[in-house]
């Protein structure tokens, strides 16, 4: 067409089409200036409602006054086909410069202040754009941004014809097939379920936007549009910290308003989001607001005022209580008060309580506490300090509202440490009240359900959690110390005996002792925290993981299933079960049940590693990459990410990084001997055979004094090419029972040696499928 004369309008040339149509640059040669022509399909023209409906829309849109919307000109007919005339902008569209990477949260907030204030203009006039996205934004070299395609927009509360219902009134293949191009990752969740969208639609899709530009990604993306679909429907927004630390809390607040799944818990109006969005700026420029890299953990921020306080309150967050003692020993004290907190508020079923290794990392820091409920997304926070001095106990607590910094209850306790059981009930039930939390007799028996009566026993076992949360071979071995001297003191203690089978398991799962030393003890010492107490979800996840390691696949399954009915709030018992889930190559559920612990305990180092590693494990090699560079940035001293970093790395043939990733894993971990195992393969990979083969010298040499994983010489082999060699150790690792020979159905390593019926056979015997 170019060259040619439409109406009076010049055709220069082409500037590009999308599923709306082709849009051309064309010459206005009455009035001598550039205009957009937009060609659309042939169904405007024959399709008599859509037609008539066009026109309607058009002309509202072209009544619209705002700076930020293109504005149409005219719309006309050639060669039956119909076209808009609309203002030629020069610039990039947003999503261009989002592919080069996030944008700046302060130019971010300029960007989005005005495409809402262009929203603000439309909706007050009655129209839903209905296809927000960043393609269809503008932003010149100045940063004035226009909106493009109001003319195919929507008028509110217009009725869908008997065609467009029948086209949407499916979620399944029908309505995504048809949407499966860019529109589908901004749909809000009553588009995609088919049914009738109001304003609170575009503001959903503003919503993916602003998380797009600060994230360098969308938030909801799947490999089909099915999956996408599906996760804009039941997936809760990821945590965008994880990938962006430098915004602003209340920015992220903001966001997340946006995308809330229901319309009626968004912004009710794109008036109500700028008021939030001017704020922040005023904030922001005042310098109450910072945009500088910071610690979520420190950063102190101020909200915006909520302008209605919240229905009901559905999420928790316990913050580590204050050791407020002079002796920092007591410590454990106050972390084991805290952790006692949380597992009695996660009996509830209706109340969604954060998990101890999320709140921890805001231990040893100052917050706010309003702040910081906007960084975890709760509803509410508990705080306050521990003071112990001689055998008086002084506990100083208060509920605060997140939404708006209100104290919801307070109290202080000054009992004898003999009295810690009574507290704990008292503070656990006085909360419930303040939530107006209805209790079962069951839930009710649950939230006052005590463990021991014998104080010494008690504090022993908080002693050893704090130790066992360490996840050093130190930590669990001086674990194993205080779980003992608790059962010493109270023989019928099942919940020591359940940490102690945790820290037997964790000896063996990293590598640290024999199996056949260890495994036998975790397994009586799960047994027996069952025998005591059948309801106890920690003793099933510990026995879970025994069956796992003992390769009774069935039982494993049957007790994590058991464990997340008893307390649906474990998140260390969903990261087990994911892992199970990978293992038998059950990969979609396991990634979803990885992202419940992670949901459950998001800035949790470990569950955080874990996601990327069974994304890594379902050959997801990209989307492992960006979610172990996420978990080191949340935390660069994590040897365990860099080590399945450089794992994944290798996968891409990134031979350089990943080696590098390696060696700063195993420098950060005190040389651990798995962790120079896998950088022997690594080495093998990349060619460097010399180097690989000094990696096995150092192993041979350090099993006389300590126990090294027989697999640990069979993955260095396998990257050898050498067969042979590679069976014989993974023999050794089948006599020795070797904890990770649960992942050899599924790790890439081993991929060279599934084509041998020995591989096959190996994992018969071990009761993987094959």
């Amino acid at each position: 067409m170019i060259s040619q004369i439409v109406s009076h309008y010049r055709i220069l040339n082409k500037l590009g089409d999308d599923k709306v149509g082709e849009v051309y640059l064309a010459e206005d040669t009455r009035l001598g200036r550039l205009v957009a022509l937009k060609f659309l399909p042939a169904s405007y023209q024959y399709d008599p409602d859509r037609h008539a409906k066009l026109i309607s829309q058009t002309s509202a849109a072209a009544a619209l006054r705002s700076p930020h919307i293109v504005s149409i000109y005219d719309i006309g007919e050639h060669e039956d086909t119909i076209f808009i005339v609309m203002e030629y902008v020069e610039g990039d569209s947003l999503s261009s410069l989002i592919e080069r990477g996030p944008i700046a949260p302060r130019e971010a907030v300029d960007i989005i202040l005005q495409v809402a204030d262009a929203l603000d203009e439309a909706h007050r006039h009655q129209i839903v754009h209905g296809n927000i996205r960043s393609s269809v934004i503008i932003v010149n070299e100045r940063g004035f941004v226009k909106v493009l395609d109001f003319g195919l927009a929507e008028i509110a509360g217009r009725r869908r014809n008997e065609g467009d219902r029948d086209r949407t009134k499916k979620l399944g293949q029908e309505t995504v097939i048809e949407a499966m191009s860019e529109e589908v990752f901004y749909m809000s969740p009553e588009r995609a379920l088919g049914r009738t969208v109001d304003y609170r639609s575009d503001i959903f899709s503003l919503g993916v936007v602003l998380y797009e530009m600060l994230a360098g990604r969308v938030p909801f993306e799947g490999p089909t549009s099915t999956e996408t679909i599906e996760k804009i429907i039941h997936e809760p927004t990821p945590r965008l910290n994880r990938l962006n630390y430098s915004a602003p809390l209340e920015l992220e607040r903001i966001m997340r308003k946006c995308l809330e799944k229901e319309a009626d818990r968004r912004y009710q109006s794109a008036r109500e989001l700028l008021i939030d969005l001017k704020n922040l700026k005023r904030d922001s420029d005042s310098g109450a607001l910072g945009y500088q890299q910071a610690s979520r953990a420190t950063t102190k921020l101020r909200s915006s005022p909520v302008s209605r306080r919240r229905k009901s309150i559905a999420r928790v967050a316990v913050l580590p209580l204050a050791n407020a003692s002079d002796d920092a020993d007591a410590e454990y004290l106050s972390d084991g008060i805290t952790e006692s907190l949380i597992n009695s508020l996660s009996q509830l079923p209706r109340l969604k309580v954060m998990a101890r290794s999320t709140v921890f990392r805001y231990k040893s820091n100052e917050y706010d506490a309003q702040a910081m409920g906007l960084a975890l997304e709760v509803d509410a926070v508990l705080v306050g300090r521990v003071l112990l001095r001689g055998d008086n106990l002084v506990i100083s607590i208060e509920l605060v509202d997140v939404a708006d910094g209100s104290r919801l209850w307070g109290q202080q306790y000054n009992r004898q440490l003999s009295d810690i059981f009574a507290i704990e009930e008292e503070i656990s039930s006085e909360i419930t009240e303040s939530l107006r939390l209805r209790l079962t007799g069951e839930e009710k028996r649950r939230l006052s359900k005590r463990h021991t009566e014998k104080t010494e026993a008690y504090q022993l076992y908080l002693k050893g959690r704090f130790h066992w949360n360490k996840r050093t071979e130190a930590g669990l071995r001086k674990g194993i110390e205080f779980f003992e001297q608790a059962i010493d003191i109270d023989p019928v203690y099942a919940l020591a005996y359940a940490g102690l089978a945790d820290c037997y398991t964790m000896l063996s799962w990293w590598n640290i002792a024999a199996p056949k030393e260890v495994f036998p003890k975790a397994k009586a010492a799960a047994k027996r925290a069952l025998e005591i107490d059948d309801s106890l979800a920690e003793a099933h996840a510990s026995m879970g993981a025994v069956s796992e390691t003992d390769w009774d696949w069935a039982a494993a399954e049957r007790e994590y299933k058991r464990a997340l009915e008893l307390n649906a709030n474990y998140a260390t018992a969903h990261q087990w079960y994911a892992e199970y889930l990978a293992h038998i190559g059950n990969f979609d559920e396991a990634i979803a049940e990885i992202r419940l612990a992670e949901e459950l305990d998001p800035l949790s180092n470990i569950i955080n590693t874990e996601v990327g590693w069974l994304l890594y494990l379902a050959r997801r090699y990209n989307r492992a990459i960006q979610q172990f560079r996420a978990t080191v940035e949340l935390d660069p001293e994590s040897a365990p990410a860099r080590w399945r970093l450089g794992e994944a790395l290798l996968r891409k043939q990134m031979f350089d990084e990943a080696i590098a990733e390696l060696e700063r894993a195993i420098e950060m971990s005190g040389r651990n001997l798995y962790m120079l195992a896998r950088l022997g393969h690594a080495y093998a990979v990349a060619g460097k055979r010399f180097e690989s083969l000094q990696v096995i010298n150092e192993l041979n040499d350090a099993s006389r004094e300590r126990y090294v994983a027989a697999d640990a010489v069979a993955i260095i082999y396998t990257g050898l090419g050498e067969t042979e060699l590679a069976f014989t150790w993974l023999e050794r690792a089948y006599e020795e029972r070797s904890s990770w020979l649960t992942f050899l159905k599924v790790e890439p390593a081993y991929d060279p040696l599934r084509s041998d019926e020995r591989f096959n056979d190996l994992l018969r015997r071990i009761g993987l499928p094959v």
